[in-house]
């Protein structure tokens, strides 16, 4: 009985002890972060829940490391991160990490990293390691979004400006992946020397997701059998079209959905907007 007291006592005091070491770590990644000119949010009780980072200056790869101290944090967005390929296991300490935002990655060359993760939403931007570095690998490049997988609470997803211009079996690795998709974000402008090509019965894939939202971007190659497809989505409540950086003329496009979905909220978004279109409900 004494025993079994003491081992209480002991396992206690050292539970305290791990507490606090832990809430020492991370003030102190809060310090440094702030310090180097990220914004951080707080929550009540003095946890950090977001961080987001603009790249300048640039944290080292090591400083990375400590944002898995921030047990609490459940938005992260990293602008020119340093981390490559390897250097991303930190995310594995978040367990309330819910949204993940990676902006002009330059040192990573694949989705890899960001698997097998709790998060809700991803958003890849203007990664070009997966271009550059894959030069001597094209079919790695090209074939970039299918190392994306086990992200079983996902409900938005956003790939953009990047060398992710999907294809029809990128679209159905998608829609297998990530069953719960509610909001989907796709940039079909495949890089130079590439040629993607996504059919309207790859478009029709789409249809087995919950999408709510469905934003394009250099969708130029469309036909009005590529609208249909997408007419088909029987969830979609938003269709967002992005032309600002290769602008043409979408009225035709636009046309053939509304002839068959009147109620659609259709935005777009051409060469004098000033932001990306968005929902108007």
């Amino acid at each position: 009985m004494i025993r079994c007291s003491i081992l209480a006592i002991w396992f206690s005091a050292l539970s305290v002890f791990v507490s606090a070491a832990r809430s020492t770590d991370e003030a102190a990644t809060i310090a440094l972060f702030t310090e180097e000119g990220a914004r951080i949010t707080l929550d009540s009780e003095g946890h950090a829940v977001k961080l987001f980072s603009g790249g300048k200056p640039q944290h080292s790869v090591e400083d990375l490391q400590k944002i898995g101290t921030l047990e609490h944090l459940e938005e992260l967005a990293l602008n020119a991160p340093a981390a490559g390929n390897d250097d991303w296991k930190f995310l594995h300490d978040l367990s309330a990490l819910k949204k993940l935002t990676i902006w002009h990655g330059h040192e990573f060359n694949s989705l890899e990293p960001f698997c097998d993760l709790p998060i809700e939403a991803l958003t890849v931007g203007g990664c070009m390691g997966i271009r550059d570095m894959n030069k001597e690998a094209p079919k790695k490049q090209k074939d970039a979004i299918l190392t994306l997988t086990d992200l079983p609470n996902l409900t938005f997803l956003n790939l953009y400006h990047s060398p992710l211009a999907p294809d029809d079996a990128h679209l159905k690795h998608i829609v297998e992946h990530f069953p719960k998709l509610e909001e989907l974000r796709l940039d079909f402008h495949a890089p130079r020397g590439f040629e993607t090509t996504t059919t309207p019965d790859g478009l029709v894939t789409l249809q087995k997701l919950p999408l709510k939202i469905l934003s394009l971007e250099n969708i130029n190659s469309f036909s009005a059998e590529h609208m249909m497809a997408i007419a088909g989505i029987d969830s979609l409540e938003s269709l967002l079209i992005d032309a600002r950086k290769n602008p043409f003329d979408t009225e035709a496009l636009v046309e053939a959905i509304r002839e068959k979905r009147p109620e659609l909220d259709i935005q777009v978004a051409g060469k004098d907007a000033k932001g990306p279109p968005r929902p108007s409900r």
